[in-house]
């Protein structure tokens, strides 16, 4: 990173809010509170925030280290008693070790880089697909001493993305998380609104014993005032309050997993749903307007061009239970290779891509495809097969309060913004009901689905989720109803589902 003479010139650089900044520095004094010794670095001091109230806490043996001039003169002249440094914290040599490290580390993606800083976090993270703030976690866990503690601010995503794996296998092989405060989208940082976490990392071997004390935000309209001090009670009375809710969970301990703040739900007896349904991903185009046939345009087609007409289901169609509406669409089969004949097979559907041919030649294409044709045809085989099955859609993506499983027996595809999955040795509406269920949405995000008020359906999470074993009787009460909602299209009983499934869990009515 070159030095910046002015502050507009920094990578991300935003302001923490004092009151963040307090709680942080607060999680500092629950275990130091007779050892105001303890030496502590700012990992970049911005224009000092961290710096002020840890003086104010009385902490003496502080430092800090800011790349930027003009934010390194700010700290020098207002904090002019402590150690500042003017260096890249991500190739600063240094042999010192620190008891707690603490900061808001900037937030950009590895492409969004200045090409040096690119390099230097490659160097660290090795790989390409990094964030910025997964070296700066790296950096900070080796300038920790035995026992030391890293309290930083950062986004939610290294819970969960593949290439922060390398950040995972940092924290379990160095310590563990001793404490993760969950701020969800709240909006802490003008013009920014990264779904963040607040966490305490502790660089030593976990006890057996060791549990990560986890706050969960409930209330997303609260300022940040009431975030300090309700965070703080809930620490301290290790209970749920109004703002946050209070659990505690084993440490994590495998990198390969998806991380997550929510409670373990555990299931006694279960299949894994891959064992009992066939799941899958959608077609793609690459080029939607390109492909996308009104009805007007459907009947201006030839014997031939209707043969290629198929409908899709999108994820705007699925409402929960059943399927309203669907979209048509052309696909011109990869058997067909040769633009002259797709003129003369499919005069009138070639009329209607050929103003889109410049934009869909650039997309990209697998080698062995030409440009009117799909992006990928994923699965096209076994959704042809199971055209005729029950099959059940879900969006990929859902900022929906309530899951929108939606069952079909109709002759359809799915687009690739939605997942099929298609019972085999389940009864598809007790699979529906279940998977509608508020039980299964919080077992659901349990196993990591969250992403930010979103919640993420994919292949691998699905083939994965727990479906419990219940009696017998319990799945008929379940596809009961379920077959009721969805035949009369009324929702108002969905409460009822959850009453079965909660009962089930009470008597212990498994098989």
């Amino acid at each position: 990173m070159k030095e910046e003479n002015s502050i507009t010139g920094t990578i991300s650089f935003i302001e923490t809010p004092s009151d963040i900044a307090q709680l942080m520095v607060d999680l500092v004094s629950l275990n130091f509170k007779k050892k105001k010794d303890a030496v502590i670095l700012d990992s970049g001091c911005g224009k000092g925030i961290f710096l002020k109230e840890l003086q104010k806490k009385n902490f003496t043996k502080v430092e800090g280290i800011e790349l930027n001039q003009a934010l390194y003169k700010i700290c020098k002249g207002e904090f002019p008693n402590l150690k500042i440094y003017n260096n890249n914290y991500l190739t600063w040599d240094t042999k010192k070790r620190y008891d707690i490290i603490i900061g808001n580390p900037p937030y950009a993606h590895y492409n969004a880089l200045p090409s040096e800083v690119k390099e230097q976090v490659f160097e660290i993270v090795k790989n390409k697909e990094s964030d910025i703030y997964y070296a700066f976690m790296l950096k900070s866990i080796d300038l920790l001493r035995e026992g030391g503690e890293l309290i930083y601010i950062v986004p939610y995503s290294f819970f969960y993305n593949t290439f922060a794996k390398t950040v995972r296998e940092k924290i379990i092989s160095n310590g563990y998380l001793d404490l993760v405060i969950d701020l969800d989208e709240i909006r802490l940082f003008k013009g920014e609104n990264p779904e963040t976490i607040i966490l305490k990392f502790v660089k030593k071997k976990p006890k057996e014993e060791e549990k990560t004390a986890i706050l969960r935000i409930k209330n997303k309209n609260v300022s940040t005032e009431i975030i300090l001090r309700d965070a703080i009670e809930s620490i301290n009375k290790e209970e749920s309050n109004d703002t946050f809710q209070y659990h505690k969970k084993a440490v994590f301990s495998s990198s390969d997993e998806i991380w997550t703040t929510y409670p373990l739900i555990e299931i006694p007896s279960y299949n894994y749903l891959k064992d009992l349904a066939w799941i899958g991903v959608g077609l793609v185009t690459g080029y939607e307007k390109g492909f996308i046939l009104a009805e007007k345009e459907i009947r201006k087609l030839n014997v031939n061009e209707k043969k290629a007409v198929i409908k899709l289901i999108k994820a705007t169609h699925c409402k929960g239970f059943w399927i309203e509406g669907e979209t048509s669409y052309f696909l011109i089969e990869d058997k067909f290779q040769d633009e002259e004949e797709i003129k003369k097979l499919f005069p009138n559907l070639y009329e209607k891509i050929l103003p889109y041919k410049q934009e869909m030649i650039e997309r990209y294409l697998p080698n062995n495809k030409k440009w009117f044709h799909w992006q990928a045809l994923r699965n096209i085989k076994k959704h042809t097969n199971y055209s005729s099955s029950p099959k059940i859609y879900v969006p990929n993506l859902d900022r929906s309060k309530v899951n929108r499983f939606s069952l079909s027996e109709e002759s359809i595809f799915p687009s690739g913004d939605v997942l099929t999955i298609v019972p085999q040795k389940a009864d598809p509406y007790f699979l529906l009901g279940y998977l509608n269920s508020n039980f299964f949405r919080e077992y659901y995000l349990s196993a990591g689905a969250r992403r930010g008020h979103r919640i993420t359906f994919t292949q691998r999470i699905l083939a994965n989720i727990k479906i419990p074993r219940f009696e017998k009787e319990v799945v008929q009460k379940i596809a009961s109803i379920t077959k009721k909602i969805f035949l009369e299209k009324q929702k108002d009983q969905l409460s009822k589902i959850d009453e079965v499934i909660q009962q089930a869990f009470q008597n212990g009515n498994f098989e």
